[in-house]
């Protein structure tokens, strides 16, 4: 019986002992666990920054191509609607209005805010994108304003047009747009546009 006791006895403490062990273990565990755990999740926030950032460079990148191709094609159908005459499509400065029935001055050269509204002459890319008819919805009237908020916030555009000859010219687009870090990017189209009447829609 007294051995019987004694083994007790002297399993008792190496019970603890095994018990404090395994208990140790499993905070350690835990806490390497959870180590593992926040590098991952940092890894996977980064990943997601990443993506976004992306993300918004390609749509800004493919908003700015589809900017300026709109811009050059809007020249070959203002020529093909017969809205300008060959002649008048042309940079300030450089415009023939003698074939018109109608006065044009001409495209800016400087960059110019970029409008979701083409103003009073019904052209993008000229002085007037950013003139508001007021409340009375007329052009020409007292009531006319620049209205700011039409123009599209970041983006800039300039049109350069070179006569190459008297039957052709070459077309210079350039949309200014900020990248994904703010910084502002440009992205330029060239075209060429013939006098060519038998491009005429009739």
């Amino acid at each position: 019986m007294q051995v019987h006791t004694s083994n007790n006895q002297s399993r008792h403490p190496l019970l603890k002992k095994n018990l404090h062990s395994e208990s140790g273990v499993t905070i350690l565990e835990m806490v390497v666990a959870m180590l593992i755990l926040t590098v991952g999740l940092l890894g996977l926030a980064a990943s997601i920054g990443y993506a976004v950032t992306v993300s918004n460079k390609g749509r800004n990148l493919t908003n700015s191509k589809l900017l300026v191709v709109s811009l050059l094609e809007q020249m070959e159908t203002l020529r093909n609607t017969e809205q300008l005459t060959f002649g008048q499509i042309a940079n300030q400065g450089q415009v023939d209005n003698s074939a018109s029935t109608r006065t044009f001055i001409g495209f800016p050269t400087a960059f110019q805010p970029l409008s979701i509204n083409p103003g009073p002459d019904g052209i993008f890319g000229t002085d007037d994108d950013l003139i508001s008819p007021g409340p009375d919805n007329i052009y020409g009237t007292s009531d006319d304003t620049i209205d700011s908020t039409w123009a599209v916030p970041g983006y800039q555009r300039q049109i350069s047009i070179t006569n190459l000859s008297a039957n052709l010219k070459r077309i210079q687009v350039t949309v200014r747009y900020p990248d994904a870090a703010g910084q502002l990017r440009d992205m330029v189209g060239v075209s060429y546009l013939n006098n060519d009447t038998r491009s005429n829609f009739r």
